[in-house]
């Protein structure tokens, strides 16, 4: 992998590596409709937004897993009850190695993406696998 390339791929803005396509909750929304919009959309968490598109919090499929297995019931919540408030999250300006240094630091594998505080993304761990993936050549298939 030339040296130089690796940099410049670590020095990307986060902005340029996340997902803009955001599912959201509000704190309002009922647990058993954020764990289907997990499921409909295949996806790890979901940032939970106020009406103004601020950041907030953060459910997992794992926050889901848990209340399950403690046989919980998710339509008798909502997702204020669960979510981690004032989650970690990054700039958009920030560069796919901070992000990454961030995450390693914090053990997450999704990480919302903020401009002024309002949510406008979330990287996670595959997008900057994937990102970082553009060093290496497609092999070749016989």
């Amino acid at each position: 992998m030339p040296r130089g390339r690796a940099k410049q791929l670590m020095q990307a803005h986060i902005r340029t590596v996340m997902s803009g396509h955001l599912i959201t909750v509000l704190p309002t929304d009922a647990l058993v409709d954020v764990a289907r919009e997990l499921d409909a959309h295949n996806i790890g968490a979901v940032p939970v937004v106020d009406v103004d598109q601020r950041l907030i919090g953060i459910i997992s499929s794992m926050h889901l897993v848990s209340l399950v297995h403690d046989e919980k019931r998710l339509d008798a919540m909502v997702a204020s009850d669960v979510m981690t408030s004032n989650p970690i999250s990054i700039d958009e300006f920030a560069t796919a190695d901070e992000a990454i240094g961030v995450m390693r630091n914090a053990l997450i594998r999704h990480l919302p993406v903020t401009r002024e505080g309002r949510l406008v993304g979330i990287v996670t761990a595959a997008d900057l696998i994937r990102h970082l993936l553009k060093n290496y050549p497609t092999p070749d298939v016989a």
